[in-house]
């Protein structure tokens, strides 16, 4: 089993900015990888985590696409496997952590992947966490704004979930390629950078059963699943 990470500081060495996007299956997370990307580099339903590098006006830009940790149809040895797999590739520190959440369908367990997310790294990851919203395109029906969509009461869900990652959200219509959405992302994972002072980084811990570390993957998904 190996050591846990913990934060322990922000780096203001942003020289690869490193997003990390999370959220249930069929959200459109591995899209939006792909459209950051600028390439087809992930595929819906992988089965461990992926990274992927691309530069972006002279700016290296990493992206960690993670598999839906809360589905049920993992076993034990595979959310180790993850566990890996995903320390291993935020262990040079995290710019922003993208929760994601399609607008067009209702939400379903957003609030505790959210929990999942603070559980497994931490109380300093909220101050990087932003909502990523795809299908932004499916607005254009409505002729609504994503803030005139967020404020009738039958979507006071989404509002909170907005308001607890601080008001921080970005949009993407992922069914045409715009190389501006992406670069305003990239813009304000910039501003929450250097409002939070750098990076998220991260360290092992000396000893597995510290108080001081988060829980282990299994340990969170038995308590986002069970006690939320």
């Amino acid at each position: 089993m190996m050591e846990r990470p913990t934060v322990i500081s922000s780096s203001p060495d942003a020289a690869v900015i490193r997003i990390l996007l999370m959220g249930r299956n069929t959200c459109g997370k591995s899209s939006s990888g792909n459209l950051i990307l600028g390439e087809k580099r992930f595929k819906r339903h992988e089965s461990g985590v992926c990274e992927g590098q691309t530069q972006i006006r002279g700016q290296q830009v990493a992206v960690i696409d993670c598999p839906d940790l809360l589905d049920p149809d993992l076993n034990e040895e595979q959310l180790e496997m993850m566990e890996e797999q995903l320390v291993s590739g935020c262990s040079a520190g995290l710019s922003s952590v993208l929760l994601t959440v399609p607008l067009e369908k209702p939400l379903q367990y957003e609030q505790k992947i959210l929990d999942y997310i603070k559980c497994l790294f931490g109380a300093e990851v909220q101050k990087y966490i932003m909502i990523l919203f795809t299908h932004e395109d499916d607005l254009e029906d409505l002729d609504q704004t994503v803030d005139e969509y967020l404020k009738p009461k039958d979507h006071e869900d989404l509002q909170r979930l907005v308001n607890e990652c601080g008001g921080k959200f970005h949009c993407f219509s992922n069914k045409r390629e715009s190389h501006k959405q992406v670069q305003d992302l990239l813009q304000k994972i910039e501003g929450m950078m250097t409002e939070n002072g750098g990076t998220l980084m991260m360290k092992q811990m000396k000893r597995n059963n510290s108080k001081d570390a988060p829980l282990s993957f299994v340990s969170c998904v038995v308590y986002c699943c069970h006690y939320k």
